[in-house]
């Protein structure tokens, strides 16, 4: 089980990383999150769109998130959910 931030970030570099070619061929300057436990991801304009796209499959899942061809910057994020007790992390590049 990934749990801790530096797991998640090791992993989701690893999967953006088999991805990355492609990514940034179709989707550059998207948001990509990946769901890091089973390597599925999810695209979107924003960062709040691929993270609502990612949450409606994994609703409790941390999530790896970085902007396609853009890693500059780092963001953890905790997102609450106020219709339900879900709540899912991301942590962003």
């Amino acid at each position: 089980m990934i749990k801790s931030g530096p797991k998640i970030v090791r992993r989701g570099f690893q999967i953006y990383n088999k991805l990355k070619r492609a990514l940034e061929a179709e989707h550059y300057r998207e948001y990509v999150a990946i769901e890091v436990k089973s390597g599925e991801y999810f695209l979107g304009k924003t960062m709040d769109e691929a993270m609502s796209l990612a949450e409606q499959r994994y609703p409790k899942a941390k999530f790896f998130v970085v902007r396609i061809g853009d890693l500059a910057t780092i963001n953890f994020k905790h997102r609450f959910s106020l219709s339900s007790s879900s709540t899912s992390t991301a942590i962003a590049w």
